[in-house]
């Protein structure tokens, strides 16, 4: 008892106790105010958007895709209002009777519209449950480009499909079709892979993105940002019915300015596709040409063939789509900058250009051509020819004499002529703004034993300075080649796109013409190569007969040995530029195991090119 009255009264006797407790106290109440008003008063707005914000979804629209221009203004991609059924899963009450009334209105079979529900965006669902769990707002879009007597009799049904949403939603359209498919590529539903890449950039699941071409490289630039309904919901997440918010409207995407000349890209597409049909009669032969601005690096045209209609994948057409993706003949591919090859002849612009600068040869030098050439102990035979007999290097080069530029490779060696090969930007890729560019090959004595069993011998060297062998590029970087010879050593990037502007027209980004390097070239040696290609036309030149009357151009046939021993049927090319004097395109022109010779394969394709380009009459 006396300990107890002892702790009471020692209670009592501790005002210092008491006073620590209430002003603990206060403290507490103190800060309790002060967060309640932070809350309710200093960022009340803040928290009542953010939990509006929880209560409301967007029910999205896909943006307009940004127009793509040419470099004279001339469009070339555009996105059309197309009408579209969508479904939202979440406010729909009996899937089996609202598919059956669209197959009826829609005349589409009740499968392919329980297809087109389950099997999206590169996910299979198993069931209609599975849909709503995962994309209870959507819109899973059933059907597109609904002419307007369907569009009439959907909405005439709107009250009674509770979840069907008709609407106008953009769709990429390509107006001429198949013309420039491999410049601009195309579009299609995000994947779930690709969603999971770029979710983090803004992306939903049900967005349309660019698949290859301009169309994949610019991507964020073209997508616009989406707008679209804003429904409530409630804690479950289910719509509230008979709310109804204003729309968010959908901001179109950037615009593209290309470097494109699109009255050329049409000559190239045609003249490629009609040469390659005419020449292969029947065969399924495939080919590429690139046309460029020698003085900046810009791609004025870029056509592969065989061709694909992006339009067919724009529209979810699974029947063409399902083709391109099997046919054999690979559509899709494009080989304008991805078909890596040995290039023939073509590649003896850069083998002269290094034998004249690193003194092998004289410009001007008179040797004996016999045809053949003692490669280290293996003579080495121009299988066309007989030999010049004494020749200097301009009539050499114009009747591309393998005899001759075998005495020039294995002058300059395996070691130089990689060099060569390197500077002039081959086994590199070149950085055009398009995926799926391939660097090609220049084979090293590591590649050889890794690839062959065997090392580099000298001889190699002979067959590589011609274009043959293990030597490999593509359309894209022979072009490049024959730019940096016109301008006098300097390799540009090359460029499709220009400028990148906003919807109303303000300017974003330039893209200006890159320097990848200057050529260590002598201003001698390229000028000797430039003369000895002018001559190709010439009596004596591989393309005689090729010429172009009023229109004086310089070029380089190729022919490429394919198969074993070259068993197989030869690869065709022919790199040209236009006018002789003052060019003003760079063309190079390939034709996959065609058979025949450049000269009767390549380069017909390429004199359309330009007789049509610059509007020559009377060329034939």
């Amino acid at each position: 008892m006396i300990g107890r009255e002892r702790r009471r009264s020692g209670w009592r006797r501790s005002p210092a106790r008491f006073a620590a407790f209430i002003a603990v106290l206060c403290i507490v109440i103190v800060a309790l105010v002060i967060r309640l008003v932070q809350v309710q008063i200093v960022d009340g707005a803040v928290y009542r958007a953010a939990a509006q914000a929880n209560q409301v979804r967007l029910i999205r629209v896909a943006a307009p895709r940004g127009i793509m221009y040419d470099r004279f203004g001339k469009v070339m991609v555009r996105s059309r209002p197309s009408f579209v059924v969508g479904l939202i899963p979440s406010e729909v009450t009996d899937i089996h009777a609202v598919l059956h009334t669209l197959s009826q209105t829609l005349g589409i079979a009740q499968s392919k519209l329980e297809y087109r529900l389950l099997h999206h965006r590169g996910v299979n669902y198993e069931n209609f449950d599975q849909v709503v769990t995962y994309e209870p707002y959507g819109p899973v879009v059933l059907a597109t480009d609904l002419p307007v007597a369907k569009v009439a009799r959907i909405s005439e049904l709107m009250s009674d499909l509770p979840g069907v949403d008709l609407e106008v939603q953009p769709i990429r359209d390509y107006p001429r079709g198949s013309v420039g498919a491999h410049v601009f590529g195309y579009v299609g539903q995000i994947t779930e892979g690709e969603y999971k890449r770029l979710k983090n950039e803004g992306y939903s699941p049900n967005d349309v993105v660019g698949k290859d071409g301009l169309e994949y490289t610019y991507d964020r630039y073209l997508r616009g940002t989406p707008g679209g309904q804003r429904v409530v919901v409630d804690a479950a997440g289910n719509v509230v019915p008979g709310i109804k918010l204003p729309s968010k409207p959908a901001v179109p995407g950037d615009t593209l300015v290309t470097n494109i000349d699109w009255r050329l890209q049409t000559i190239v597409d045609k003249a490629l596709a009609d040469g390659i049909r005419s020449w292969g009669h029947g065969r399924p032969l495939s080919g590429a040409v690139v046309v460029e601005d020698p003085w900046n690096g810009g791609i004025l045209a870029l056509a592969s063939f065989p061709e694909y209609n992006p339009n067919d994948f724009a529209a979810d057409d699974y029947k063409r789509i399902e083709y391109y993706l099997t046919d054999p003949s690979e559509p899709l591919f494009n080989r304008a900058i991805a078909a890596a090859t040995p290039t023939g002849s073509t590649f003896k612009m850069v083998t002269g250009s290094g034998a004249i600068t690193d003194g092998v040869i004289g410009p001007t030098q008179v040797v004996y051509d016999s045809g053949a050439w003692d490669c280290g102990g293996y003579i080495a035979r121009d299988i066309v020819s007989g030999g010049l007999g004494n020749t200097t290097f301009v009539p050499a080069l114009a009747a591309s004499s393998d005899g001759y530029f075998y005495r020039l490779a294995y002058g300059l060696g395996n070691k130089r002529l990689r060099k060569w090969a390197l500077a002039f930007g081959l086994a590199h890729r070149s950085g055009i703004d398009l995926p799926g560019e391939s660097a090609g090959n220049w084979p090293t004595n590591a590649w050889s034993l890794k690839v062959a069993g065997v090392p580099m011998e000298p001889a190699d060297a002979c067959f590589l300075g011609i274009g043959q062998g293990a030597m490999q590029a593509t359309p894209l970087q022979m072009v490049n080649v024959a730019s940096t010879v016109i301008n006098g050593g300097t390799l540009y990037k090359p460029e499709i796109v220009h400028e990148i502007r906003s919807p109303d027209g303000k300017l974003i980004k330039t893209i200006y013409p890159q320097i990848i390097r200057r050529v260590p070239a002598t201003q001698e040696a390229l000028r000797y190569v430039r003369l000895g290609m002018a001559k190709v036309t010439d009596p004596g030149g591989t393309a005689y007969g090729e010429a172009i009357p009023g229109l004086p151009y310089s070029g380089k046939t190729g022919t490429a040995e394919t198969g074993v021993g070259g068993s197989g049927a030869n690869t065709t090319w022919f790199v040209a530029w236009a006018p002789t004097k003052h060019p003003k395109i760079a063309i190079a022109v390939f034709v996959d195991r065609s058979g025949g010779y450049g000269s009767e394969v390549a380069a017909p394709i390429a004199r359309e090119i330009m007789v049509k380009y610059f509007r020559v009459k009377n060329a034939h």
